[in-house]
C-alpha cells in the first residue's frame, strides 16, 4: 500500500448525535495510599536479574535452533515467501480488545485530527497530560498507583468472547503488552503482570480459553518498546533506558550508551513507575525476544501484532527471529499470520498484511490489508467518549462493507475501562453489527474484490460491491433503501439467466439489462418493503446477489 492512498478522514464518520460524556470521570479517591509492591527496582536486581538472563539465553537458544532447522529465517526476504492463510483473508472482521493500565486513568486530549490516545496515557502523564493529571488525580499519584485500580472486577472472559462472536468477528486480538510494559498474562520475564500484580489473575489465560471454545482465532498484540526500562550498565548501576531522547521526563539528565539512551535510576520516582520490572543487561536479548517467545509457547496464538517499532529497523528489535520463530513453530501444524511492524520503515513493504491506522485506503491494493480504528475516536477507553464522537450503527455497516469491497479487514477497536466493563454504547453497536452480518455474512465473509470497487445507483445511493471466491456471485452492497420501486445496478455484471436476490428475502427479483457493458441491470424492489421497514430483511444496507459473468468482465 502507498501511503498517498490512506486519505478518508476518521472523524467524519462520527454521528452528531450529543455531545455529553458517557461515564463519569475517574478521579483520585480520599482513601488514596501510594502502591508499594513487595519488590523494589533495587530487591529484584538482587534476586531475579541474574536468573532471567540465564533464563532468556536458554530460551534464545531454544528459538535460534528452531529457526535454524525451519523453514523460515530471520530475515524480512524470508519471511516475505509466508503467505497470510486463507482463514486470516475469508474473516474480514476481527476485535482489538484495547485494554490495559492505562484503561484506568481513561483519558486523552484531542490531539491530531483523526485519532485520540487514551491508552498513551501512562506516558502523557508526566508529559502533555501533566496539567489535567494533576488537577485529576494529584502531582503525588504516579503512574504505578494505577495498578490497584485495575481490577478487572467486572471482567468475564467467557461474556467478552461470546459478544465478540455474536458481533460476527472471526478473530480477537488482546493488547497483551502496550508501551508502558504491563502485560496480560502471567510472564516469567517480569513481575508486572496481571497475576504477580493486581487483579492477580491470568486475565491471557481466560481469553485464550474462551476464544477456544467458541472457535475464535487469537492474537498476540506486542509492542517492542517500553517507555523505559531499569537496565544494569558495565559497571554494575542501574539505569533507566528510554525509548527515545523525546521520552525522557523534562528533568532527567541524559547519558549515552551502546545503542540506547538512559537516565539516571531515580528510586524515589522510577519505583513508582516501573514496578516488577527486572533489570538486564541488554533490552532486546534479556527481554523483548525471550518475552515474547514466552507468550508465544505458553497460549499459541494464531496471528502476531507488532507495535511501537517505528523509530528503529526490524534488526534492531530482532522482530524477524521472533516472527521466524512464529511461523516455524507453527509450520505443518496451524496456519498463522504476522502484520508488517516488524521496524522503522517496514509498514506496508513486509507482513502477512498491511496494516492502516484510522486511514483506510481509497483503492484495493495488490497486497491483504487490515485497518484498525475504534468505534469512537479513542484507542483506549475515555472516559470523556461522547454519542457525537461514535459512530452511528449505519455508519459502522458501511466502514465494514467499504473497507471489505477494497480486499481489507477491520480489526475494530473494542474500549473497556479499568474493571473490564465495555461500554454499553459499544455493546450495542457489535450486536447491531452482528445481526446485519446474520442476513447479509455472504456479501462479506470469504469475498474477494469485485470488478467495480464502488458506484452509485441512478439516485445516487452509493453502491458497494463483492465477490465469491468462486467467482460465482456478485453482491451489490446497497447503503440505503432505495425510494422508488426500480432499481438500477450500474456494476451489475451477471449472465443472462441469472437470478437476482435481495439477501434475506427468498424470492428472487424481476430485473431487466439496461446496457450490457454499460448500465448493468434495473431490478423492480417489492413494493412492501418500500413503504414498511419493518418488511425489509435488515436495518443498514441491504444486498442484491446476482450469478457473475466472469467470462465477460468489464473492461475486457
Amino acid at each position: 500500500m502507498k501511503k498517498s492512498c490512506f486519505l478518508l478522514p476518521f472523524v467524519s464518520l462520527f454521528a452528531a448525535v450529543s455531545s455529553f460524556a458517557q461515564d463519569p470521570q475517574p478521579v483520585r479517591t480520599e482513601a488514596f495510599t501510594p502502591y508499594a509492591y513487595k519488590y523494589s527496582i533495587e530487591d529484584l536486581y538482587r534476586k531475579f536479574s541474574e536468573p532471567m538472563i540465564k533464563m532468556a539465553r536458554e530460551d534464545i537458544g531454544e528459538l535460534n535452533a528452531v529457526n535454524a532447522k525451519g523453514k523460515f529465517k530471520p530475515d524480512l526476504k524470508s519471511l516475505d515467501q509466508h503467505e497470510a492463510p486463507e482463514w486470516y483473508r475469508d474473516a474480514k472482521l476481527g476485535i482489538f480488545f484495547d485494554w490495559g493500565l492505562y484503561s484506568v486513568g481513561g483519558h486523552a486530549q484531542k490531539g491530531w485530527s483523526r485519532a485520540r490516545y487514551p491508552d498513551w496515557y501512562l506516558f502523557k502523564m508526566y508529559h502533555d497530560e501533566k496539567e489535567y493529571h494533576a488537577e485529576t488525580w494529584g502531582e503525588d499519584f504516579h503512574r504505578d498507583d494505577f495498578i490497584p485500580l485495575f481490577t478487572a472486577s467486572n471482567f468475564n472472559a467467557e461474556k467478552i468472547v461470546s459478544l465478540v462472536k455474536e458481533s460476527g468477528a472471526r478473530y480477537f486480538v488482546p493488547f497483551s503488552k502496550h508501551h508502558d510494559g504491563f502485560c496480560l498474562w502471567d510472564s516469567k520475564y517480569t513481575q508486572r503482570d496481571v497475576v504477580d500484580q493486581f487483579p492477580g489473575r491470568d486475565l491471557t489465560a481466560e481469553l485464550v480459553t474462551a476464544c477456544e471454545k467458541h472457535g475464535l482465532y487469537h492474537g498476540f498484540y506486542y509492542s517492542v518498546e517500553d517507555y523505559e526500562y531499569p537496565m544494569i550498565k558495565d559497571d554494575g548501576e542501574i539505569c533507566i533506558r528510554m525509548w527515545s531522547d523525546g521520552m525522557a521526563p523534562d528533568n532527567a539528565g541524559l547519558a549515552s550508551m551502546e545503542n540506547e539512551i538512559c537516565e539516571e535510576f531515580l528510586p524515589e520516582l522510577h519505583n513508582r513507575m516501573l514496578t516488577g520490572k527486572i533489570p538486564v543487561h541488554h533490552f532486546i536479548d534479556d527481554y523483548l525476544v525471550p518475552k515474547a517467545k514466552d507468550y508465544i509457547d505458553k497460549y499459541d496464538p494464531d496471528i502476531l501484532w507488532f507495535d511501537g517499532e517505528w523509530q528503529r529497523p526490524a534488526e534492531y528489535y530482532k522482530t524477524p527471529d521472533i516472527t521466524a520463530y512464529f511461523y516455524n513453530r507453527a509450520e505443518g501444524r496451524k496456519e498463522v499470520a504476522a502484520n508488517d511492524r516488524f521496524g522503522k520503515g517496514t509498514r506496508e513493504h513486509h507482513g502477512d498484511f498491511h496494516t492502516s491506522e484510522t486511514d483506510e485506503v481509497v483503492e484495493i491494493q495488490d497486497h491483504l490489508w487490515e485497518e484498525n480504528r475504534s468505534m469512537s475516536e479513542s484507542y483506549g477507553y475515555n472516559w470523556s467518549d461522547s454519542l457525537g464522537n461514535y459512530v452511528s450503527a449505519d455508519e459502522l455497516v458501511e466502514m465494514l462493507v467499504r473497507i471489505v469491497a477494497k480486499g481489507g479487514n477491520l480489526n475494530l477497536i473494542v474500549n473497556p475501562d479499568g474493571t473490564g466493563r465495555i461500554p454499553e454504547i459499544q455493546v450495542g453497536l457489535l450486536k447491531e453489527l452482528g445481526t446485519w452480518l446474520g442476513v447479509n455474512g455472504e456479501a462479506i465473509f470469504g469475498t474477494v474484490p469485485y470488478e467495480v470497487v464502488s458506484d452509485n445507483t441512478q439516485l445516487g445511493q452509493p453502491v458497494w460491491y463483492t465477490l465469491s471466491k468462486d467467482h460465482k456471485y456478485g453482491y451489490a452492497i446497497v447503503i440505503d433503501w432505495p425510494k422508488s420501486e426500480t432499481f438500477i445496478c450500474k456494476g451489475a455484471n451477471m449472465i443472462w439467466e441469472s437470478e437476482v436476490y435481495i439477501l434475506g428475502h427468498d424470492e428472487p427479483l424481476k430485473w431487466v439489462d439496461v446496457g450490457r457493458r454499460q448500465w448493468g441491470m434495473s431490478a423492480k424492489i417489492p413494493e412492501e418493503m418500500l413503504g414498511d421497514p419493518s418488511k425489509r430483511p435488515c436495518k443498514h444496507a441491504w444486498v442484491l446477489r446476482f450469478e457473475y459473468d466472469f467470462e465477460n468482465q468489464f473492461g475486457k
